[in-house]
């Protein structure tokens, strides 16, 4: 007959143990420090973690001293803690032995982490696809949530964190590409949809969603959101997109109808009907195209092309702002963009904390008003004195 687990732990989303009796949950209890404890000697279960490291990782900043007293202390309301999984038993959770606190091996545990790696090997390890997806379903099945999603700032969390949401993004696009090579292409777009949701960032997702739209003969749909996707890029990231999505745009203009249209159906396709009382604004590889057109014209013109380069750099450099303010002030920086340069400027998001600018200029005192009326309205509405803006320039020519 097969033992039936002592206790049920899990590490995605938020840390719990659970037994027939009592669940350990630290969102109800309140105690960060107790939470790292517990989970850190469960994470290292095969270890005995010595007095030094486990004072290093509750105590980071206690550098130089020795919480030795605060340790033991913690230790105990741990294991009083505990001790409510199996009230009417006697159990040593927590053992210790030369100096060092170590997870009682003697417990019969199911663990979600556990489980999770050993369906991801055991997925790498099998030929047939389907029992390969059946092992990829049920890792998705116990991903619940991120790593410790409430104590991510505790480096050796941040660690796990990365390396299971890795773990779970690859597990997502084998279930894509298995669905997809099955020609399941509406549950293939759904499967994408939900992890475009958790991982905007991972553009497989993107990818597999618009090869399904041009499957099922959307192209029109699979064109739209291809642009959708390349805007979304080169706003949120600053970045390009990779070849392999640029080789699917290339298979959506060959599958588009092959129909002719008149100089007035194509005038009305090409105007502006979005913002045209505002500065153009463009992904990074029209920007491109942009600024090549204006090199190839500077010698024969009149005007002069200004390649401006706007970033954010904190005030202090061990200040660095975190993703959450970098991003409102870069919404707040392209607002400005939009309506301080001129209709004939274009501009375009470079990387996280820059923006590029094609100016159109008669002389440098034309690019030195507009370089301090950025900076002035970004003064305006920008208070915060963490952050400042450069802007570099140079002549296209």
């Amino acid at each position: 007959m097969r033992r039936k687990h002592d206790l049920r732990i899990r590490f995605f989303n938020e840390f719990s143990i659970s037994s027939s009796y009592y669940e350990y949950a630290p969102s109800s209890h309140n105690s960060t420090q107790l939470a790292l404890l517990i989970s850190y000697l469960v994470a290292n279960r095969d270890t005995k973690v010595p007095k030094e490291v486990l004072m290093s990782m509750l105590w980071p900043e206690e550098k130089g001293k020795e919480p030795v007293g605060a340790l033991r202390n913690l230790v105990y309301r741990a294991r009083k803690e505990l001790q409510c999984l199996y009230p009417d038993r006697d159990v040593d959770y927590i053992k210790f032995t030369q100096d060092a606190y170590y997870w009682n091996p003697d417990l019969y545990c199911q663990i979600d982490i556990v489980d999770f790696e050993n369906y991801n090997n055991q997925a790498h390890q099998e030929t047939d696809p389907e029992r390969q997806f059946r092992y990829y379903y049920r890792m998705s099945r116990l991903h619940t949530g991120e790593f410790l999603s409430n104590l991510t700032s505790v480096e050796w969390v941040q660690y796990r964190y990365t390396y299971y949401k890795n773990m779970y993004i690859n597990c997502a696009l084998n279930m894509c590409e298995y669905l997809y090579t099955r020609s399941h292409y509406d549950e293939t777009i759904s499967l994408c949809d939900k992890f475009i949701i958790l991982y905007p960032e991972e553009e497989g997702f993107y990818r597999y969603k618009i090869l399904s739209y041009l499957r099922v003969n959307s192209v029109k749909t699979a064109l739209e959101y291809y642009h959708t996707t390349l805007d979304f890029f080169s706003s949120r990231y600053g970045t390009d997109i990779s070849d392999s999505l640029r080789n699917i745009h290339q298979e959506i203009l060959a599958r588009l109808p092959n129909t002719k249209c008149s100089i007035d159906e194509l005038e009305v396709t090409l105007e502006d009907t979005v913002e045209a009382d505002k500065t153009f604004y463009c992904n990074l590889d029209i920007f491109k195209n942009i600024y090549q057109l204006k090199a190839r014209s500077a010698q024969r013109s009149e005007d002069k092309y200004y390649l401006l380069l706007l970033t954010l750099l904190p005030a202090k450099k061990d200040n660095i702002p975190d993703s959450v303010k970098t991003k409102e002030v870069m919404n707040a920086l392209y607002r400005i963009l939009s309506v301080n340069l001129r209709k004939n400027d274009v501009f375009t998001r470079t990387s996280l904390t820059q923006y590029s600018v094609i100016l159109t200029v008669t002389d440098n005192s034309n690019l030195n008003l507009i370089s301090q009326r950025i900076l002035k309205a970004f003064k305006d509405i920008h208070n915060d004195t963490e952050i400042l803006i450069d802007i570099d320039w140079k002549i296209i020519e």
